[in-house]
């Protein structure tokens, strides 16, 4: 009996026990989830639930920071930081620490002035806050909107000095530790890409316009000059020998789908150039146009338009016709092309036109072209942006011929006050 009533007492005790274990195992395995359908509960409820997330790692909020950024922004005047705005964003990897999506590599080079950086920041605890480093010097900082975030995805804007520059994102938590990557992008406008449509037209179908003896010649030397000794690489060169106006056109079209904003593009014309006086517009002459019917010539007004959709980073037309300078009607200030002023003029988009006269006629053999070429190809310098390559041929070609070469801006067409930038090899 005695056996008895102590085997039941230590029964009871273990159930006791056991009751207790789990109801404290419950309590502690519970997890606090946020599953709410659309259109469920209220706005105090969700902000009630969310205080509670840190229970569980894997509740921790996260967010994107993003700075929207803009190509061809221009300058601000008040010198404000740049606002971030933070959105939720889903749980992605928990790996702790940075991990960078743009650059996807260590070592990226770059031709723009401005480059988007684009990381994941990963961490075991709170964020405080994530600083951003140019070259070893602090930049700005960035504040999580709430507290409790451990996880988000950064981009920002980032200006580059030309060279090497160090980018680098460092991560503080809430208790002081601090974690960090750095990736190393090169501004470099030698990497751009240079494309070049070079047309010459020296025969023509219609007898009354007379042919030409030397633009095919002079229209293959400067591709070839450009090829060696410039930045322009042989399948992004274009030499159309005799075109008619429609190859031209279907040309200039095609090309659309080519030039992107960070591209260069050169347009060479040597052939017989028209103005039309009463109109006030300059044509130029494909290898199909005719004398008594403009149907086929090519206007200003077409060219101009083509150039307008062509989004390439720099555009520079050089034409060696007859009444070439009726393709503008300003001039461009000089530039004294040293490296600070070659990397603004880079910066800034271009649509400029260098021509071998004004509104008159110009000579068979080209005094012009001989000038531009020779001046490319003693030129000993990096960098030379078009309009110290016109200055440099002006005064020969105008103590050598009775035309006046010209230098200036396409009107209309999206230039922003920067230069075409020939880079030599």
């Amino acid at each position: 009996m005695k056996k008895f009533l102590w085997a039941y007492t230590i029964a009871i005790i273990l159930g006791i026990s056991f009751q207790g274990n789990a109801q404290s195992t419950e309590k502690s395995s519970g997890l606090l989830r946020m599953e709410m359908k659309k259109g469920e509960g209220n706005e105090n409820e969700v902000k009630k639930e969310a205080t509670r997330q840190d229970v569980s790692k894997s509740a921790e909020g996260s967010a994107t920071f993003r700075m929207p950024v803009k190509k061809k922004e221009p300058a601000k005047v008040d010198n404000a930081p740049p606002v971030s705005v933070a959105v939720p964003i889903a749980m992605g990897s928990d790996v702790i620490g940075i991990t960078w999506i743009a650059p996807e590599s260590n070592l990226v080079k770059t031709s723009e002035s401005t480059f988007l950086i684009r990381t994941t920041v990963n961490s075991d605890e709170h964020i405080r806050f994530i600083n951003l480093f140019h070259n070893g010097e602090f930049e700005r900082n960035i504040i999580p909107p709430v507290s409790n975030i451990r996880q988000m995805v950064l981009e920002e804007a980032m200006e580059l000095e030309l060279g090497s520059n160090i980018l680098r994102v460092e991560a503080v938590t809430a208790t002081g530790n601090k974690f960090e990557s750095s990736v190393e992008v090169v501004y470099d406008i030698t990497t751009a890409k240079y494309y070049a449509l070079i047309i010459a037209v020296e025969e023509y179908k219609d007898e009354n316009i007379s042919d030409l003896d030397k633009p095919v010649e002079d229209a293959t030397r400067f591709r070839d000059l450009i090829q060696s000794e410039y930045n322009f690489e042989e399948e992004h060169i274009l030499l159309m020998k005799n075109p008619t106006k429609a190859e031209i056109i279907g040309t200039l079209h095609q090309m659309r789908t080519k030039i992107t904003p960070e591209d260069n593009l050169l347009i060479y014309y040597a052939g017989h150039g028209y103005w039309d006086e009463e109109m006030k517009t300059g044509y130029w002459l494909p290898s199909d146009a005719t004398q008594n019917n403009p149907v086929n010539w090519l206007p200003n007004t077409d060219l101009t338009n083509y150039l307008n959709v062509l989004k390439s980073k720099h555009t520079l037309l050089i034409a060696d016709a007859c009444f070439s300078g009726g393709i503008f009607k300003t001039r461009a200030a000089f530039s004294n092309g040293d490296m600070k002023s070659v990397e603004k003029l880079y910066n800034l988009t271009s649509r400029k036109a260098l021509t071998s006269g004004t509104l008159k006629e110009v000579p068979d053999e080209s005094v012009f072209i001989k000038y531009l070429i020779k001046n490319l190809e003693e030129n000993t310098k990096k960098y030379l942006p078009s309009e110290q390559l016109y200055s440099s041929l002006r005064e020969a070609v105008i103590n050598n011929s009775p035309n006046i070469p010209q230098f200036g801006i396409i009107q209309n067409v999206g230039d922003e006050g920067g230069d075409f930038i020939f880079i030599r090899r």
